[in-house]
């Protein structure tokens, strides 16, 4: 009987995003919301946005399987035992509405971990009350959440921060998010510190479902990042006023669900080798066109 194939992984990874972005603080402004209501209450910085050429907004993940750069078994080579089993993770990957949502999921992981041992010294400084509280209600305590954030918040800055680079710096990406984590952990942590390092990958599915993976860098991610080339390509975007993003939303609802319709946005933002929206006919079928 043939052996089972090891060291199955992804080969290959692409993320998208528009070309222009606006930022929150000046976001905050022109919304007329307190200073920090984007920027910290969501952990957001920048937000990426497209107007009617770019049709419907759609993230996709999209990866090559062979052997070599990830492993969905196995250790991470390390003999001792983690001091919680948040800590077999060196880094993680999040499901990323907002940056501010990330923080308190991997908070809560670390609350489970309590739950599950208790009287282990990580959790000497957590109040006893905490332990017989009611799971429901520990669902929405702010001094769960407030205590648990304080505990994570080191690990939080070296293994997450990295994976959240790109939601920080584009926004809500729904499914495509947790992928464009990866992309980014890539991407912001060195090949040679990466290697051999386990990488757990969270999506919770907005309530719906939810899946919970594990990956092994196996091997040198450096030809992965280097074709990303995300932090070029994020640097690269053009900076719009708040008005500019309004005035775009107000083509994508002019253009929602319109037939006989020509977008009015300007190709010549768009980024080379972008499909965009060139017409809709009175049949709704859509032609395209490749930015040159």
């Amino acid at each position: 009987m043939a052996s089972r194939p090891e060291n199955i992984g992804i080969k290959a990874i692409e993320v998208y995003f528009p070309s222009q972005y606006v930022e929150q603080s000046e976001l905050e402004t022109f919304d007329g919301v307190s200073a920090g209501k984007y920027t910290i209450g969501l952990g957001q910085t920048k937000m990426a946005f497209c107007d009617d050429r770019e049709g419907e907004f759609v993230c996709q993940f999209l990866v090559y399987a062979a052997n070599g750069h990830a492993n969905g078994n196995g250790t991470n080579g390390e003999a001792k035992l983690p001091k919680t089993n948040l800590d077999r993770f060196d880094y993680l990957a999040f499901h990323a509405p907002n940056c501010k949502l990330v923080a308190k999921s991997y908070a809560r992981l670390l609350y489970h971990d309590y739950l599950a041992d208790a009287d282990s010294p990580v959790f000497a400084e957590v109040a006893p009350e905490l332990r017989d509280m009611d799971y429901e209600k520990s669902l929405t305590d702010k001094v769960v959440e407030k205590t648990f954030m304080g505990l994570t918040k080191k690990k939080y800055q070296e293994r997450v921060v990295p994976g959240a680079q790109v939601a920080t710096l584009i926004g809500n990406m729904y499914c495509g998010s947790v992928w464009g984590g990866v992309a980014s952990l890539l991407s912001h942590v060195d090949a040679a510190t990466l290697n051999g390092k386990r990488v757990g990958v969270f999506s919770y599915g907005s309530g719906l479902a939810a899946s919970f993976l594990s990956l092994r860098i196996n091997g040198d991610v450096s030809p992965l990042a280097k074709a990303l080339d995300i932090p070029a390509r994020l640097e690269a975007r053009r900076k719009l006023a708040p008005e500019a993003y309004e005035a775009m939303c107000d083509l994508r609802h002019q253009a929602h669900l319109q037939k006989d319709y020509k977008p009015k946005g300007d190709p010549s933002t768009i980024a080379p080798g972008t499909y965009y929206l060139e017409n809709v006919n009175e049949k709704f079928q859509r032609t395209y066109s490749i930015k040159a």
